[in-house]
């Protein structure tokens, strides 16, 4: 199945900040798998956090900033499965969430 976002040219902002969240979906999906074999807190794991905060402007630094985005990016870690198609999936639905949060925020 050929994901709709191959047929689109989006912003290179955009594609960029999709990039970051790709790779963070795929770190946390590995490390977490780790955690389920006893295996925690890796020294090597990236952060990415701050950076993609950034990138979509949610960088208020609060606790429920924080809790927000963790929450969103542990709720599509777990729904990847290991192909391209369904990374950038959830990595689009990510990306959507944080900016329907911001723009709540704005109101």
């Amino acid at each position: 199945m050929r994901s709709p976002l191959n047929l689109v040219r989006l912003p290179r902002q955009v594609e960029y900040t999709l990039f970051l969240i790709k790779e963070e979906l795929k770190s946390r999906k590995f490390f977490n798998s780790l955690s389920t074999l006893g295996l925690d807190n890796s020294y090597y794991q990236p952060n990415l956090d701050e950076l993609i905060m950034q990138h979509v402007e949610l960088t208020d630094q609060s606790n429920e900033t924080f809790d927000f985005y963790y929450a969103i990016m542990e709720k599509y870690s777990k729904h990847l499965e290991p192909n391209e198609d369904s990374i950038t999936q959830q990595a689009f639905q990510v990306y959507l969430e944080f900016m329907m949060e911001k723009k709540r925020r704005e109101r």
